[in-house]
């Protein structure tokens, strides 16, 4: 009789868990409520429709899973994906390559993040992406390799983002989307309460759009917002091992930042986010570029006016006025793009100038070529006048003294022109995939490959004059020239930057970029080594002015052979 109450009571006692945990599911279930907004791309031209999801009332913009492929359909030049949904799972796929959201563990998985990204007549980790208009120009050599990295997962559990499954769907945070999948194609996304806006970099306009929006700063937005950018960087900043950052949580826990990133308005956030970039960054690479519409703009002005942009800014704007200096004392009119000192050409510019959609880098080459605005042009003059019949020129000199870098593309164009087949190596930090993309580069628009189209196949002499101001690709093209042994490197050792640059928002509307997560590099010995130190000169120059002072500097140059 005892053990019947006991069992009785046991079982009882079972039912009421039983039905307190149902309860407690019931309760836990996430609520979904949809709002309709307008979807802004390109560059605000095109309008649409659109809906975007909250749970439980919370302040943080979701997107349905599937949206993941509109998105992409965007931002991304590749093929379409296709899309599938089983069980947890939702997979995006481009032939075996697969995107893999997985809801029930909160992860992100690439089994090769590389290929799915790329574009079919690039290699898994070319730099070399140019409008279709340049196609012509290169050609690929089948001494390009490729290494495959591993899989990437992408473990959103440790910052606490949620792949949300309810009975309406699958939703998956907005800026996680921007930050995973737009961002490859350094394009971002923004939400103003009231729309969605697609882009690459904001104009007026958009900023408008935001800044009418009826978001707000809260407390939940405040912290998602601060964890996934713990994500993002975590994951797609490139120099983390450089700057012995194990993870930015605990950087931010030890400069003190993560209070000023969960403060009580966006202008904390922000003053946050500048003083890791200028400050704890300082890679000159990373750049803060607009604040959030939420941040009062006058006030942060002065914040930044107070503040300055850091140790590492500060010395190179003093290291680039120096260099400016002595050139327009040399050259008060402007230095020349393309200029002969005897048999001594000299090539400058200041920027890798982005081809441009609407060129024909095809037509014959005029002297309106020889202003610098456009740098493939301008090597197109460059050879035409160098390789010219009965050319007296016997050396060339390019000049990136007071170059800041660029475009990758138009860095490979140079150095093909230069070198005949020029490599271009670079490293995937996150998956470790590798390529060395050789090119060589058709200069004289005859439609062949040839010895004819480079400085060095013709027996001409080559040199390099840089300094600390040589950045970016600025600081590319004097590596690889270093590393080919076929240039005399003259001047100062070259500034660093080895990271493309990658743009980012945060949840709260803010701008930024990084040094991503694809690291310049030179093969030597069949390993990859990162371009951040720069490249020694074989000849030091330390004086500026001997930089611009061309007379002298060509006969110093004929006394070096």
């Amino acid at each position: 009789m005892f053990m019947k109450k006991v069992i009785s009571a046991l079982l009882s006692l079972s039912l009421v868990f039983s039905l307190c945990f149902s309860a407690a599911v019931a309760e836990a279930a996430p609520v979904v409520t949809e709002k309709d907004v307008k979807l802004y791309t390109n560059h605000s031209e095109t309008v649409r429709d659109y809906k975007v999801y909250f749970i439980d009332g919370g302040n943080v913009p979701y997107v349905p899973a599937e949206d993941v492929g509109l998105f992409l359909e965007i931002t991304d030049r590749g093929p379409k994906p296709d899309y599938k949904a089983e069980g947890d799972h939702v997979v995006y796929s481009r032939g075996a390559y697969t995107m893999d959201y997985d809801f029930a563990n909160d992860t992100i998985t690439f089994n090769d993040f590389d290929a799915f990204y790329k574009l079919e007549h690039l290699g898994l980790v070319d730099m070399v992406m140019g409008p279709e208009n340049t196609y012509p120009l290169f050609e690929k050599s089948s001494k390009s390799i490729d290494r495959y990295g591993k899989v990437l997962v992408m473990d959103l559990k440790p910052y606490g983002i949620n792949l949300v499954t309810t009975d309406e769907g699958r939703f998956i945070p907005l800026q996680t989307v921007s930050d995973v999948v737009c961002n490859f194609n350094e394009t971002s996304l923004y939400f103003s309460g009231d729309a969605v806006i697609v882009s690459e970099q904001l104009n007026d306009e958009e900023k408008a759009i935001l800044k009418a929006g009826t978001w707000q700063w809260t407390e939940d937005l405040a912290d998602f917002s601060y964890r996934e950018l713990c994500f993002t960087l975590d994951y797609q900043y490139g120099l983390k091992e450089i700057h012995d950052i194990e993870n930015f949580d605990t950087l931010f826990e030890e400069t003190g930042l993560k209070r000023e990133f969960l403060g009580s308005g966006a202008i904390d956030a922000d003053k946050a986010l500048w003083k890791l970039i200028y400050y704890y960054i300082g890679d000159l690479h990373s750049q803060f570029l607009s604040v959030s519409p939420l941040t009062d703009r006058d006030a942060f002005g002065k914040f930044v006016h107070e503040a300055g942009n850091g140790l590492a800014g500060s010395l190179r704007d003093t290291v680039g006025a120096d260099f400016m200096s002595a050139r327009d004392k040399a050259y008060p009119d402007g230095i020349p793009a393309y200029e002969e000192i005897g048999d001594t050409a000299y090539i400058t510019f200041d920027n890798f100038v982005d081809a441009r959609d609407d060129a024909d880098y095809l037509a014959p080459v005029t002297e309106a070529d020889n202003s610098g605005d456009d740098t493939i042009r301008l090597i197109q003059y460059a050879c035409s006048r160098i390789l010219r019949e009965e050319s007296p020129i016997r050396n060339v000199v390019l000049d990136l003294s007071v170059n800041g870098g660029g475009n990758c593309d138009t860095a490979q164009y140079v150095m093909s022109a230069f070198l005949g087949e020029a490599d271009f190596s670079t490293r995937d930090t996150m998956t470790g995939a590798m390529s060395d993309a050789v090119y060589r580069a058709d200069t004289n628009l005859d439609g062949v490959f040839d010895e004819k189209d480079s400085f060095i196949e013709n027996g001409l002499k080559l040199y390099c004059l840089e300094s600390p101001f040589s950045f970016s690709c600025g600081n590319l093209v004097p590596c690889v020239f270093k590393a080919s042994n076929k240039v005399t490197m003259l001047g100062q050792t070259s500034g660093g930057g080895s990271c493309s640059i990658h743009g980012f928002s945060t949840a709260y509307g803010t701008s930024f970029q990084i040094s991503g997560y694809r690291h310049f590099s030179v093969m030597k010995n069949g390993s990859f080594y990162d371009v951040d130190t720069g490249a020694e000169p074989h000849v030091f120059i330390v004086d500026p002015a001997k930089y611009y002072d061309r007379e002298a500097l060509t006969d110093f140059i004929h006394g070096l052979y």
